[in-house]
Formats: structure tokens, sequence, C-alpha cells
């Protein structure tokens, strides 16, 4: 797989190839992350575009039909149950594709919804008092209001959704300010093919995949694991922070035999690859809390009580018992060196390359830790994995520009860089 990132904020340009576990290497404030976030708002919008544009469908008609609630009191309908507009909301949301289709009869369908939703929430209403609410006349704008969601160009749902993580993971710089061309961000494998192209922070072209992979998920510096642990703190929607924490806590439909078979194979290779780096295993109380089972102490302990930096081995650990990451998956991570102690980052090291070779799980990594790059250059190697590693190291191109060097056969040139403040002393 081939990542090409140009003109994207003090990003040159870079092409990476992922195929097993990638490293971007550099001091801070020289683009690494950068270039993880252009990479994941590719991942996140192009694939299963589908899905994607579903999700924000249904996002429309339920805003539309949380709207008609105070035009059902303006016009008299206050007797009716507060319930109701949510009951028919769920119905045309699970029916929508047939509103697409002219040339079926979707009209009489929304009416039979209306009807038997009234008839679900309130079993005994005069029928006079519902005559107008089942009328043409008031029932022809909201059908039309629908055709049109479900209608919608799948463009215009895919470059808006596009544009507000483009506004939250880069607030809505994007593209270069030295640097006055588009933005692009390209991802081509054997399997997919997709582009963004961004001008004024706006997105003027997209080529999409029609195919379905496994998710991509994005652990930032910090660790949401501690998020997750209080709802009412406001993340942002269309952002990484987000699609970890309704990965990990939303509630989601029963599992087929396929699907339960392979989360459960999923789990023990994970399992087993923790346990060789942690004392324990992530596991979640009756109510609800996330604990850590530390085996060598034979107790719990709250998350908020676990090193900060072994979170991330727990966060992927609960990924994969979701089901959410599986085979073929990718991992994007953000500096995982942060509040690990050296022997720690050897360990983080090791359970990403057996992720590769166990899962398939492809991982993308910035860091400035000469020992965590270290670690996953030789553990690849001890795994006969070697061809599968990629490393960059980033460098100034322009004034305030960078981008990324291929040195894979030369990963000497990282250690020279990363240990240079040690020359200083």
């Amino acid at each position: 797989m081939q990542i090409k990132i140009k003109r994207t904020a003090k990003i040159l340009e870079a092409d990476l190839t992922l195929d097993g576990v990638t490293v971007i290497a550099g001091y801070n404030d020289m683009g690494k992350s950068t270039l993880l976030k252009a990479a994941y708002i590719a991942f996140r919008t192009c694939r299963d575009p589908k899905h994607n544009v579903n999700n924000e469908r249904r996002k429309s008609l339920k805003s539309y039909f949380g709207s008609l609630e105070s035009y059902f009191d303006s016009e008299g309908y206050d007797m009716l149950p507060r319930e109701l507009l949510s009951v028919i909301s769920d119905k045309v949301i699970s029916q929508l594709e047939a509103f697409r289709d002219e040339k079926k009869d979707s009209f009489s369908r929304l009416k039979m919804i209306f009807v038997q939703s009234l008839e679900e929430c309130m079993q005994e209403l005069p029928k006079e008092e519902t005559q107008d609410f089942f009328s043409d006349m008031f029932l022809r704008p909201v059908y039309e209001h629908i055709k049109k969601i479900a209608n919608r160009d799948i463009g215009k749902d895919l470059g808006f959704i596009t544009e507000m993580y483009i506004r939250n993971l880069f607030k809505g710089q994007m593209n270069s300010l030295y640097d006055y061309q588009d933005a692009e961000v390209s991802v081509v494998s054997e399997s997919e093919h997709y582009q963004i192209r961004v001008r004024e922070n706006k997105v003027v072209r997209m080529e999409f995949s029609a195919n379905s992979e496994a998710e991509v998920f994005y652990l930032p510096a910090y660790h949401l694991l501690d998020i997750t642990e209080y709802p009412v703190l406001r993340i942002q929607s269309y952002s990484p922070e987000s699609d970890l924490r309704k990965a990990l806590i939303s509630s989601e439909k029963e599992p087929t035999f396929e699907e339960y078979q392979e989360t459960e194979q999923n789990v023990q290779l994970v399992k087993d690859i923790l346990a060789e780096v942690l004392h324990g295993t992530l596991e979640k109380s009756p109510a609800g809390r996330i604990l850590f089972k530390d085996r060598e102490l034979d107790s719990h302990l709250d998350i908020a009580n676990v090193a900060s930096g072994m979170k991330n081995f727990l966060m992927i650990q609960s990924l994969v018992e979701r089901g959410k990451l599986k085979k073929n998956g990718i991992l994007m991570i953000d500096e995982p060196e942060t509040n690990l102690h050296p022997q720690w980052q050897l360990k983080f090291a090791e359970a990403l390359v057996l992720l590769y070779k166990y899962m398939g799980v492809r991982s993308i990594v910035s860091s400035h830790s000469p020992y965590l790059i270290r670690a996953i250059e030789v553990k690849m190697a001890d795994e006969n994995l070697k061809d599968k590693g990629h490393y960059y190291l980033m460098k100034e191109a322009d004034s305030h520009m960078y981008c990324a060097k291929d040195v894979t056969r030369q990963t000497d040139a990282i250690y020279e860089l990363l240990y240079q403040p040690l020359e200083y002393l």
C-alpha cells in the first residue's frame, strides 16, 4: 500500500509504504503527526463510503424529525405522544433505501409508517383528531424532505465528512501556508484507490473506494481510555477521539458466527501477545468501569491508576475484544513512547511486530525515540519480517516545509539525528 501526501500543512511531499510496520522519525514540529492525520482522514472518509454516507443521512433524518416536534405543537398536535417522532424516525431510517427508488410507491410506505407508529405509541385516539395528521397535505412535505436526503449526492456527503475531519484535525488549516497549490492525499493498493484534493480547506475533488476494508484507528499521544471513563467530557465528532470512543463503548448488533469466531481467535492472540509484555489483562467491572487485573498483585486496579504509558497496550486489547481491530486492520500511533520507560518501549515495539505477524495488523508509528525505533527494526528482523519494515526521516525540504525521506536501507541516519542532543552534553 502506498500513501502519498503533498502540500499538506507543513508537508511538501511524502510517499510512504505500508505493508507491515512503518516508522516516521524526527524531531518535534517536523510534520510527523501531520502525515498521520492526513492519511487518517483519507482512510476514514474514503473507505467503505456507503457506510459513511448512510450514517450521515441517518443524522440528517434524526435532526429533521427532531425539528418537527415544535411544528407539531404549533399545528395543534400536542396531544400526540412525545416518543412518536423518534419511532417514526427509526422506521424511516431502517427503510431509507426504499425512498431512493422512484419506481416504488414510497409515499404510501411513509403513510403506513405514520399509521403503524401512532398505533404502537397510542392505542386510543379519535380518528377526527388525526385526520389532518395523515393527510397528503401534511405528509407530502415530509416525504419530499426524506426523498431529498435519501437521494443526496454521495460526493456531497463524503465531502462534508472530510471537511469536518479537516476542521477538527487541522483546525481548518490543512492547506499549506507556504505553498498555495492544492493539498493532496492518496492511497493506492491492490484493492483500494482513493484520493482527496483540498483547496482553501475545502474538498475540490474526491475519488473513493467501494470496498469495505478493515477499520483504521488513530491512537493519539494521550490516552482515550481515560476519556471513555468520563462520558460527560466533550469530544468533537469527526475526530480520532470520537471514532475510538464509539468503537469502545457503543452498543453493537449481535455478531454472526463467523464474526464471533474471528473475534475469539483474535482476542486469544492478543492476550498471548500482551501476556509477554504486561503483567495482567484489561477487564470490565459489572458496573461497566474499565479495570486492569494485575497478575503479580492478584488484584484489580482502576484504569486511572494504571501507568499512562501502558494504556496503549490496553487500548489495543479493548479494540480487539470489541471486534473492531481485526485481520488486516491499521493502527496509526502518534508517539507511543510518551510516558513509557525505555524498557517498556522495547516491549511495545515487540507487541506491534507480533500483531502484524499473527493478525496482519499494519502500523504507522511516528516517533522521536531511538529505543522504540531500534526495537521495531530488530524485532522485525528476528521474526523474518525485515522486508515488511519501512523507515522514514523527516527532513527540511524548503523554508518551513518538510518531506519524508525513505531511509529503510540506511536507518543509521535516524539514530544519528536522534542521538545528536547527547553530543551537546
